[in-house]
């Protein structure tokens, strides 16, 4: 009976061992996700930007394509991050659907800036992609790191860009030479642009050079996050459900947005729209010249005027007999000698000026 019950005791004893055994070999077979590969560039590439040559390209990053077992769209972001931080504060470059993205040397100074390298310093980062989708409860996949190094230039300073809109909800449609109406940067942060106007019903993009698509600025969610790239053209974008009147707010350095119904009163259409003063002639006789500006077809309350050779000086805008005026803040506009393309917004009373060259 001793014998039986030792048997037994052994069989359990060697059976709870096998289980164990074969437990840990089932979690060392377990497949895991396997890190996908950068392809472009190679780790200890080395880039210096050169402030002369904002558009040009700094980098241009490759990788392989990445599989979710499902048919989905895959969405791939440049991260960067300070050298042996393990990114724990990552920084997003740039966001598409293909498997490169062309980053050019104003895009990758401003984030390595942000990251805290000093300028003319040639200090090293560590680069990954983020691969995400829409696949319920699919985690993000990340690429193997490499490190290169780069040598910024200048400040954290962002620099002024002129962004203009683009799409079906906008006047040009999908034409980006279409006189494009510009949206407004606040002169005192040009990091924040705002437009306050008529929409149609749909999607729309920011593009910073009439007639070409890049560098250009897009929505991927809902999340009220935008994204710049300078290469292939991107799925995403802004849009609103409705036609109507909508005050559309972007942070370029945050890269932050929001669009909303307009809450104020269109009821006011202006017949006409002109500007004064010394502007014009160089003295206080331009104040009795008064250049009338076109009204937009699609939108009444934005005005336009182009080609207009300036003096330095002041001016301001206003209605037949200065009923009504627009400025700085009810003030004088002070504006530098050059050749511009002027639009005014009466909605709001913002306006840029646009250099011609």
């Amino acid at each position: 009976m001793k014998n039986i019950y030792k048997i037994f005791i052994a069989v359990a004893i060697l059976t709870g061992l096998w289980s164990c055994e074969n437990e840990e070999n089932l979690m060392i077979l377990k497949p895991q996700e396997a890190a996908f590969s950068i392809i472009t560039p190679e780790s200890g590439s080395s880039t210096i930007l050169n402030e002369a040559t904002p558009a040009n390209t700094a980098l241009t990053v490759s990788w392989e394509k990445v599989s979710y077992g499902a048919p989905t769209v895959v969405t791939y972001t440049v991260q960067i991050a300070a050298n042996d931080t393990e990114f724990a504060a990552p920084i997003d470059v740039t966001s598409s659907t293909s498997t490169y993205s062309i980053i050019d040397v104003a895009e990758l100074n401003t984030r390595a800036l942000e990251l805290g390298l000093a300028p003319n310093v040639e200090s090293f980062i560590d680069v990954r992609i983020k691969a995400t989708t829409g696949v319920a409860n699919a985690q993000p996949k990340f690429s193997d790191v490499i490190t290169i190094s780069v040598t910024p230039y200048g400040s954290l300073e962002t620099p002024v860009v002129t962004l203009y809109l683009v799409g079906p909800g906008t006047s040009a449609g999908w034409d980006v030479n279409n006189n494009n109406m510009p949206i407004f940067a606040d002169p005192k942060d040009n990091t924040k642009h705002y437009y306050t106007g008529y929409f149609n019903a749909g999607q729309f993009k920011l593009i910073e050079k009439i007639g070409s698509w890049f560098p250009i600025y897009y929505a991927s969610d809902a999340n009220k996050v935008f994204y710049r790239t300078s290469d292939a053209q991107p799925d995403g974008n802004f849009w609103n459900d409705n036609a109507g009147y909508y005050t559309f707010e972007i942070n370029i350095k945050d890269l932050t947005y929001t669009i909303a119904p307009f809450t104020g009163s269109t009821a006011t259409t202006h017949s006409e729209i002109f500007y004064s003063g010394s502007t014009i002639t160089g003295d206080d006789s331009g104040w009795q010249q008064h250049i009338a500006l076109t009204k937009s077809t699609f939108d009444p309350h934005i005005w336009k005027v182009s080609g207009q050779t300036l003096k330095a000086g002041k001016m301001q805008f206003h209605t037949s007999g200065w009923a009504t005026q627009w400025g700085d803040n009810g003030g004088d506009i002070v504006v530098e000698a050059g050749k511009y393309d002027i639009w005014l917004n009466d909605l709001d009373g913002r306006y840029t000026f646009i250099k011609v060259q």
